[in-house]
C-alpha cells in the first residue's frame, strides 16, 4: 500500500476479535450448542467462519454439514452461552482497546466502527462496555448489501464520517477485513486474532501489531503527535 501517513484523519475499528475477545469463546459455544442439535462443529470449521457476515457464516458452515444444519436455531443458542459467560454483559475487552479509544478522541480524530456483526448486538457490547461514546458512527452487516471481504462496510463508514476512503485507516484482525480495507483504498492494519492470517493478506497490510496497544505508536508517528495520554 502506498499510502501518504499524513493523509489518515479518521481510524475504523472492527470488533470481534479486535475490539471484543469474542472469536476465543465463541468456539466453544459454538461447539455446545451444535452438540445439542446433534451436529459435532469442529473448531477449524469455525475458525473458517471469523471475518464473515451472518450470510458467509451460514454458508461455510452448511458447505461443510448439509443444507439442513439448522444454522439459525444452533447460532441462537450460541449466542446464549456465550453471554452466559459474560461479566456486566459484554464480553471481555482486548488489550489496549480503551487506551487507543482515548487517545484517538484526546485529540480529536473521528472513530467509527465497521463490523459484519448485526446492529443489535453490537450496540448492547458497545453499551455494555461502556465504550459506544467513543464512536461518531457504526456501520453493522445487516446494513449493507455486500459483507466482507466486500468494501461496503468501510466506504459506508467513511461516508457517514464525512472523510474520504483514502483519509481512513483500519484496523482488522481477520483476511476478509483487511482484504475490505484495501479494496476500499483504505490503510489497512493488521492486529491478528486466532485465526492465521495468510502471507499474502498479511503483504497488504501497512503494518501488522501484536496488540491496539501498540497501534498507538505507530499513529502518534504518522500524525506527528505526542503519543503521551
Amino acid at each position: 500500500m502506498n499510502k501518504q501517513p499524513d493523509r489518515i484523519k479518521a481510524v475504523i475499528f472492527d470488533m470481534d476479535g479486535l475490539i471484543f475477545d469474542t472469536e476465543r469463546i465463541s468456539i466453544p459455544a459454538w461447539q455446545k450448542a451444535g452438540r445439542k442439535h446433534g451436529y459435532e462443529i469442529t473448531t477449524p470449521h469455525i475458525i473458517q467462519t471469523i471475518g464473515f457476515d451472518l450470510k458467509g457464516t451460514e454458508e461455510v458452515l452448511k458447505h461443510h454439514y448439509g443444507e439442513d444444519f439448522p444454522f439459525a436455531q444452533i447460532r441462537a443458542l450460541k449466542i446464549e452461552y456465550i453471554k452466559e459467560g459474560f461479566i456486566n454483559d459484554a464480553p471481555p475487552l482486548k488489550k489496549g482497546v480503551c487506551e487507543l479509544l482515548s487517545w484517538l478522541s484526546n485529540r480529536e480524530i473521528p472513530i467509527a466502527l465497521g463490523t459484519s456483526s448485526e446492529r443489535k448486538r453490537v450496540l448492547e457490547y458497545l453499551q455494555s462496555a461502556g465504550i459506544l461514546c467513543f464512536f461518531q458512527t457504526v456501520v453493522c452487516g445487516d446494513e449493507v448489501t455486500h459483507g466482507k471481504p466486500a468494501p461496503d462496510i468501510f466506504l459506508e463508514a467513511a461516508k457517514k464520517l464525512g472523510i474520504p476512503a483514502n483519509n481512513c485507516l483500519v484496523l482488522e484482525d481477520s483476511e476478509n477485513g483487511i482484504r475490505a480495507a484495501q479494496t476500499a483504498g483504505m490503510m489497512p492494519i493488521l492486529v491478528p486474532d486466532i485465526r492465521e492470517v495468510p502471507t499474502e493478506v498479511q503483504a497488504l497490510a501497512k503494518k501488522v501489531f501484536s496488540s491496539l496497544t501498540e497501534v498507538i505508536d505507530f499513529l502518534g508517528n504518522i500524525l506527528n503527535l505526542e503519543t503521551v495520554q
